[in-house]
């Protein structure tokens, strides 16, 4: 190998340890964002029936079964 080619392989070698090291950090991110995640098994179907001399009228809304997942979500402020 000449010295060319030698210079040129550990450019090569160090640019390729930087990508490794960004994929890395981008692997990282991935899992976090994967835990703040909501997914529609983490909701529970609520309705709410009202009555009044025209009828009833029934109102679904969703409701987190476990509040501690509101927790890990992340804010505007933080983003």
């Amino acid at each position: 190998m000449t010295i060319t080619e030698s210079i040129k392989f550990d450019k090569l070698k160090e640019e390729n340890q930087e990508l490794k090291n960004q994929l890395d950090e981008k692997d990282k991110e991935i899992v976090k964002l994967k835990e703040e995640q909501l997914y529609k098994e983490d909701f529970k179907k609520m309705i709410t029936t009202s009555y009044s001399s025209k009828g009833h009228t029934n109102i679904e809304s969703w409701e987190l079964k476990d509040n501690s997942l509101y927790d890990k979500l992340p804010s505007k402020e933080d983003i």
